[in-house]
């Protein structure tokens, strides 16, 4: 019997330590609220907008109050302004790093051209872009990342992907418009 006890008791031990809880391991992981949040979002300049402060109306409807300093706006602010912006979340606060005002893009570019003729960029409020006696075609236009975008149109029956030249605006004001695209730098002026 005391044999019989014995191994019911090694019985009972040896459960007892197989099932003790396991904590398992917890990967290292970097809480969210020390992570910069970056957001793009398109919408309006809204009437409460200051020097210092944009009033941005998002597309869904949703008002919000974004710091801002004149060297992240290109293309100035003024009421209903169509805008495209990026900005971070830092603290609750909302601070941007570039806006671009889309509705002080979206006119007729002029230039001069390297043979003395005058040539011309067209960005409209559709998305679309034409050039007028330039050397490249474009058909589309966006902004994404701050960065303009324009599409060369594909030719029937091309398989290959999509042309896109990328340029950094560097400056837009009511009558100027630089693009940069690597060491290439493109001036226009606005004339209507």
């Amino acid at each position: 019997m005391k044999k019989l006890n014995l191994l019911l008791l090694s019985f009972v031990a040896f459960i007892l330590f197989s099932c003790e809880e396991k904590k398992p391991e917890v990967p290292n992981i970097v809480p969210v609220d020390e992570l910069p949040a970056i957001v793009e979002a398109h919408g309006r300049v809204g009437e409460g907008t200051s020097m210092n402060v944009i009033e941005f109306i998002n597309d869904e409807g949703d008002t919000l109050y974004i710091y801002a300093n004149s060297h992240s706006i290109m293309g100035g602010l003024a009421v209903g302004d169509e805008l495209k912006i990026i900005y971070n979340v830092k603290d609750d606060d909302l601070i941007a790093s570039m806006a671009v005002n889309l509705t002080a893009l979206q006119h007729v570019w002029s230039q001069r051209g390297a043979d003395g003729k005058e040539q011309s960029l067209e960005i409209d409020e559709k998305g679309r872009a034409t050039t007028y006696d330039m050397s490249v075609e474009y058909e589309s236009w966006d902004i994404e990342n701050g960065l303009l975008l324009l599409r060369v149109p594909k030719k029937i029956g091309d398989e290959s992907p999509a042309i896109v030249d990328t340029f950094e605006i560097m400056q837009l004001t009511p009558d100027s418009l630089v693009l940069m695209n690597g060491d290439f730098v493109s001036e226009f002026e606005r004339y209507n």
